[in-house]
């Protein structure tokens, strides 16, 4: 089958690794898979060398440099003028719109709002199925684009979900029809490849017997990186020997290090294009988030992968991730105060000592993690996303063009969902 992948930018961030795993495991089950980045000027390129790209191709807007110089100097001077705000988003859109016209895919899978929409838009000229994956993005961005949201649902033709509050927001438009083919599947990781050990304690400066807890998230502050500091610094008042090791990187991180450099049991790692290999040196795995887009995320399933007990919160499918075939939790699930607000400090301090202060406990939950992964094999991720892939192509009549005239622009949407364009624009590139 020939395959095509979409991805907002292939940098840090949960739906862009997962359009790399997707795309690396697809093409090791023998299909001709493509991978269209929208943001390449934005790529992560040591991120990417972590995956088997003999198994797919990348593909995207790449002019020549002097091409791409000209671009960006247009995209400034437009921006700074007001005649045009997105100059150089309408040449990728463009871009893209040739692409598939110039290569015969015989299905589409997007798994992000904007990309969503560029495919249900342009794929009928070519009567081209698409399939969306969703993985949150919904929640954040169709409220800003309902149009876009409208006209992607129109053609799609089934969609694949992970956790039951990504249908949320179709589910409350009039257009909603219940007989829309849809799917939970989960997503997953190749779980018997080795893990890298590039890195230790000692390079680290963490010592052989500290107790470390790991936080390996996306740099905004809805992930909870300031709750699991105050739980952290509390828990250091009886427990000294603890170390929290914080892995991800932003301006917002960056503030937080300089908040808190005194602090030697505080280590901000940055960025690492293989976070497992720090994840494998850690004891307990955290991620106290009360982001309205959380779905299924991909670090849950890497600290299982580890057999981490992990403390999380109880936003999108974290609670069914934890939960073994028997109901036993592979960690802890805390309560939110009321939904998108934080976790209160002192619920996570107390079930982050519940590891120090019992040693059985912890191993329990440890055995639990390695239980709880095992449905996270990309395996049978693919067999199941073939499954509905095979079913489209057998029944064309689902691709159907749509009504709906093309959306138009709408107001900006929160930063964390937007390129940034205007930010390279102003400097004149």
């Amino acid at each position: 089958m020939k395959i095509l992948f979409t991805a907002p930018v292939l940098n840090y961030g949960g739906i862009e690794i997962l359009a790399l795993r997707f795309s690396e495991a697809f093409g090791r089950a023998g299909h001709e898979v493509t991978l269209y980045d929208f943001r390449p000027d934005l790529r992560n390129e040591q991120m990417v060398s972590h995956f088997d790209t003999s198994k797919f191709k990348l593909a995207g807007m790449e002019p020549a440099a002097w091409k791409d110089w000209l671009n960006w100097k247009t995209n400034a001077f437009l921006l700074k003028t007001g005649l045009l705000k997105d100059f150089r988003e309408r040449l990728i859109e463009r871009h893209f719109a040739k692409f598939i016209q110039r290569n015969k895919f015989d299905i589409v899978c997007s798994i992000s709002f904007q990309q969503d929409y560029f495919s249900c838009k342009y794929c009928p000229a070519v009567k081209l199925p698409v399939v969306i994956s969703m993985h949150g993005t919904y929640e954040s961005d169709a409220p800003y684009w309902p149009e876009r949201a409208h006209l992607t649902y129109e053609y799609v033709s089934a969609i694949i979900y992970a956790a039951d509050k990504n249908l949320s927001w179709f589910e409350s438009q009039p257009y909603y029809q219940a007989s829309k083919p849809t799917f939970k599947i989960d997503t997953g990781a190749d779980l018997s490849a080795p893990i890298a050990q590039s890195v230790n304690r000692q390079d680290l400066g963490i010592a052989a017997d500290a107790f470390v807890f790991i936080m390996v998230a996306r740099g905004i502050e809805q992930k909870g990186w300031q709750q699991a500091i105050d739980a952290h610094l509390a828990l250091q008042q009886q427990h000294p020997g603890t170390v929290l090791l914080l892995v991800g990187d932003s301006g917002y991180v960056q503030q937080l290090r300089n908040k808190y450099a005194g602090y030697s049991s505080i280590l901000f790692y940055g960025a690492h294009p293989n976070s497992l290999e720090l994840t494998q040196l850690a004891n307990v795995g955290l991620l106290p988030s009360y982001f309205v887009s959380e779905t299924l995320p991909n670090v849950i399933i890497d600290y299982l992968r580890c057999h981490l007990p992990v403390i999380s919160t109880r936003v999108g499918e974290i609670p069914g991730m934890l939960t073994t075939p028997d109901g036993q939790v592979a960690g802890e699930i805390l309560p939110l105060p009321v939904p998108n607000v934080a976790v209160e400090t002192t619920t996570l301090q107390l079930a982050m000592e519940k590891y120090l202060v019992d040693a059985g406990y912890y191993a329990r939950k440890q055995a639990l993690a390695a239980q709880a992964v095992r449905r996270f094999d990309i395996r049978y991720c693919v067999e199941k996303y073939l499954e509905v892939f095979e079913q489209v192509l057998a029944s064309p009549a689902t691709h159907r063009v749509p009504s709906l005239p093309l959306a138009a622009s709408a107001p900006a949407a929160p930063a964390y969902t937007q390129a940034s364009s205007a930010q390279r624009a102003a400097e004149g590139r």
